[in-house]
């Protein structure tokens, strides 16, 4: 116990020193800047994690030719990029290799998080290992339908609070403040006594919230009691929305996210969108093979018996009654003790929950997850 406190000790004393000292010209200071990367992704297209970007709990760099964004957190030695490199496609190979030198000169290690395998071909050239961190579901809204044996029981289970007088609803920024203090109110109640994630999951931030559409679910009396936030990856084919922030109250009846759910595929199929992003799930279909490493393994042993601490199976279960396609996220790196990375993304995620308010936001730390 006494080593792993000096550990995290070390980690943020090293965090907070690198975010004060560490400064360059391709830097991008998000508090100032978040409306050029809106502006740059709207032009170039996003990523399915890019939406995380305007959470400003991050930094960017951009590449010289001011062709590619790299979003990323420090953490100890490492630059951790969540996400694909952001930008054409022509240019990211090129963009990895700036990156990677940039690293080089201040001496750090770079890292990707959660990356797609679009890309994996110029990782392994620039020999970089992978590990497969789970899959995010992804449903083909082209053959979403609830007709049939197949979609009989949430079928019914839409039809049912619909009947009700359950409505649902899209709301466009900018919002009103009374639908946003609604949200703050579903949120918290929502929270409890939990403390938010951050730098790969979205949290409750005005700020954050105001730059996407968000969907309601309103009981009978019109009283707002769940909500989602929807990002679109601004990708002129295969466009797809991602289902981010969703918050519920606590007292909510049972199916409530199920038809808040179903409600957001059928708009967005509606909407002429070709995907609908539910979001990873950690260490899915991770250690299967029989080519396994150690790491890999004690992976899957996790997922198989790790609820305790967080609900692996429950959350791949939930996702899957939907027939979604999967798709793998990987952590790519070299050159690290696999552990150790691991610890870091863990308090990556975890630290500094309690400067995420809104309005209370200090714009120049760094609150990563």
């Amino acid at each position: 116990m006494e080593q792993f406190v000096l550990i995290f000790v070390g980690l943020i004393l090293s965090t907070f020193i690198l975010l004060l000292f560490l400064k360059t010209k391709h830097m991008i200071r998000l508090e100032e800047s978040l409306d050029d990367v809106q502006a740059f992704i709207e032009n170039n297209g996003g990523t399915h994690v890019s939406h995380l970007t305007f959470l400003n709990d991050k930094e960017v760099y951009r590449t010289s030719n001011n062709k590619i964004l790299f979003v990323f957190q420090k953490i100890g030695n490492k630059f951790i990029v969540l996400g694909d490199p952001i930008g054409k496609d022509e240019f990211i190979r090129e963009g990895i290799k700036e990156f990677e030198q940039y690293c080089k000169k201040l001496n750090k290690k770079p890292v990707f998080y959660q990356v797609s395998e679009r890309f994996m071909l110029y990782y392994r050239n620039f020999d970089y290992r992978l590990f497969k961190l789970g899959e995010e579901a992804k449903l083909d809204l082209h053959e979403f339908s609830l007709a049939g044996k197949k979609g009989a029981k949430l079928r019914t289970r839409k039809n049912k609070f619909e009947r009700n007088g359950f409505q649902f609803g899209v709301s466009f920024p900018p919002h009103n403040h009374e639908l946003l203090n609604r949200a703050e109110e579903i949120s918290d109640c929502w929270l409890g006594d939990r403390k938010e994630k951050g730098y790969s999951v979205g949290f409750f931030c005005r700020d954050y919230l105001s730059r996407f559409p968000i969907a309601t679910l309103s009981n009978p009396d019109g009283e707002v009691i769940a909500f989602a936030s929807l990002a679109c990856d601004k990708q002129k084919r295969k466009r797809t929305f991602t289902i981010d922030l969703m918050r519920h109250i606590s007292d909510c009846p049972h199916g409530t996210m199920d038809f808040l759910f179903l409600s957001i595929f059928q708009w967005c199929k509606e909407k002429g969108y070709d995907w609908c992003s539910m979001g990873m799930s950690p260490l899915a279909n991770v250690g299967h093979s029989k080519h396994a490493t150690i790491h890999e393994k004690l992976a899957r042993f996790v997922f198989e018996h790790g609820d305790s601490f967080y609900k692996f199976k429950g959350l791949h279960e939930y996702k899957k009654k939907f027939a979604p396609q999967w798709e793998a996220r990987y952590l790519v790196y070299k050159k690290v003790f696999l552990p150790f990375l691991f610890l870091q993304l863990i308090i990556l995620i975890h630290q500094n929950n309690a400067k995420r308010d809104e309005g209370k936001l200090a714009r120049g730390l760094s609150r990563v997850s």
